[in-house]
């Protein structure tokens, strides 16, 4: 994406404003969030670190699929808030489910350590009540057995939303097999 073309509709996370920075991320509603790369290489894998090889001083404009509101839950798992602002993780545990789905996948696909446990224990908690989202989430990324425990509470749903919201590769006829097998 090129930052001068859309440099009126972009702007700056209420967060991750840092003038120092040396990462500027751009979110998929055009929210810039400029990050210490440091904080990058010891919080995630390579899927946010930065490439060893760029020079120090180069501000890269990454973009990245996800909304400014996923990103900016992520981010203050990776990035320490200056010293003037008082600091709590977010609240994983209470946040919406749609957003908490959201932000677990990022977590996930970004490999944010110091998120992805409090994920975990949050999708345990929440496979009664959204179990196929759980059974997507947890089959996706090899949580064998979050993914039983989900595709057991998931065998009372109706078939059109098995159908709608199992979209991880292999998961849908894994499904239909496993309902197939228990009626049998």
């Amino acid at each position: 994406m090129d930052p001068a073309s859309t440099a009126t509709a972009q702007r700056k996370s209420d967060i991750f404003s840092e003038q120092d920075a040396d990462v500027v991320f751009v979110s998929s509603d055009n929210v810039l969030f400029e990050i210490h790369s440091i904080h990058l290489n010891l919080s995630t894998s390579i899927g946010l670190a930065r490439d060893s090889n760029t020079p120090d001083g180069v501000s890269d404009h990454v973009s990245l699929p996800e909304p400014s509101n996923v990103l900016e839950v992520i981010f203050q798992f990776i990035e320490p808030p200056p010293l003037s602002r008082n600091y709590l993780q977010p609240a994983i545990m209470d946040m919406d489910p749609t957003l908490f789905f959201r932000v677990a996948e990022a977590a996930e696909k970004y490999v944010v350590y110091s998120a992805l446990g409090i994920c975990f224990a949050r999708m345990g908690m929440l496979v009664t009540k959204y179990p196929l989202d759980v059974l997507n989430h947890s089959f996706l990324h090899g949580h064998v057995d979050l993914a039983d425990r989900a595709a057991r509470e998931s065998l009372t749903q109706a078939l059109n939303d098995v159908a709608m919201k199992l979209t991880a590769p292999g998961l849908l006829p894994r499904f239909q097999i496993q309902v197939h097998d228990k009626h049998e």
